[in-house]
């Protein structure tokens, strides 16, 4: 019987078209990866790949053979997570993350994905939507929990939760408690998610009107946080990607009446024979999103000393 190990290989190297990044999808070395396939050919007696310096490609006994292997590595996959234990399941799974999800529900994720399955590693790379959409076609990732909607069709999607948008500020600029209206808070600098994306888009049509709205942009959260607390903008941002800094006092809501759409986070992963557990990571990041608590919709204050009743004068 052929080691299925020999089948992977061969599996990955044909799909990704070469050694290197099929010995990144399976964390093995690549001469690893080049001895399995010359092992798999020496034992079905065939040469199932043409090898060049710079590409590689299936002959035709090898495009007969893919079929074959991807229905058995389907099955593979199923018998596995269908007889294993929970505890049994082992691998490295490359997970992909946005920072809004990095700043609200992540660690808790982690918490449920060591407790079900504490033989699974997890190697994390957090960023903006669109490049992790990209590593995720490139097979860099294995799943990404990303914002919709996607850029690129043929991708297996599991809707995970929702975050409304909203503006934050620091208290120094005066422009929490009640609503004030969009040309007092666009006499500030605003700050929100990079160019070209829905996000940005989203901001800019809300204050079409401010003929001089002066809107940074960063493709991570993190710079967008520091300039709103150190009181050099006001941050577009979800605010349940805050809610430290508001419990902390550092930022409050700023409530202006205008809307900004909710923003839509899934579970993204390619159609693969192997994908039962992308699944199972799947269904425990989509039970842990629905259960995670709503951000504070005002900040925590701390309680002033007496004698500290004076207001607080306003920046202009």
């Amino acid at each position: 019987m052929l080691d299925v190990r020999l089948l992977q290989a061969f599996y990955w190297v044909a799909r990704l078209g070469g050694f290197h990044r099929a010995a990144a999808r399976l964390n093995v070395t690549q001469p690893a990866v080049s001895q399995r396939v010359v092992q798999l050919e020496r034992e079905l007696g065939v040469q199932l790949l043409e090898r060049t310096r710079r590409s590689v490609a299936c002959t035709e006994r090898g495009r007969d053979l893919l079929a074959h292997v991807e229905r058995m590595l389907a099955l593979h996959d199923a018998m596995h997570h269908a007889i294993a234990a929970p505890e049994a399941v082992h691998g490295l799974i490359r997970l992909g993350v946005v920072e809004t999800i990095v700043h609200t529900w992540l660690q808790d994720f982690m918490r449920l994905l060591d407790e079900r399955h504490p033989r699974l590693v997890l190697e994390i790379d957090a960023g903006a939507s669109p490049s992790l959409e990209e590593k995720l076609h490139a097979d860099e990732i294995d799943i990404g929990f990303l914002l919709l909607p996607l850029s690129h069709p043929g991708l297996e999607v599991h809707e995970l939760c929702s975050f409304p948008m909203g503006m934050v500020a620091s208290p120094r600029l005066g422009l929490g408690g009640r609503r004030v209206p969009l040309a007092r808070v666009a006499a500030y600098p605003l700050a929100t998610f990079a160019r070209g994306g829905e996000i940005h888009a989203r901001v800019r049509a809300v204050f079409a009107d401010i003929a001089d709205l002066r809107l940074h942009a960063s493709a991570t959260l993190a710079p967008i946080v520091r300039m709103a607390v150190d009181g050099l903008a006001v941050a577009c941002v979800p605010p349940a990607a805050v809610a430290r800094e508001i419990a902390d006092g550092e930022l409050e809501v700023v409530r202006t009446g205008a809307v900004l759409a909710d923003l839509r986070f899934a579970a993204c992963w390619r159609p693969t024979p192997e994908r039962r557990l992308v699944r199972a990571v799947a269904a425990i990041a989509a039970e842990v999103a629905q259960s995670h608590p709503p951000a504070p919709a005002r900040p925590v204050r701390r309680p002033r000393a007496r004698g500290a009743g004076a207001r607080r004068p306003e920046h202009r």
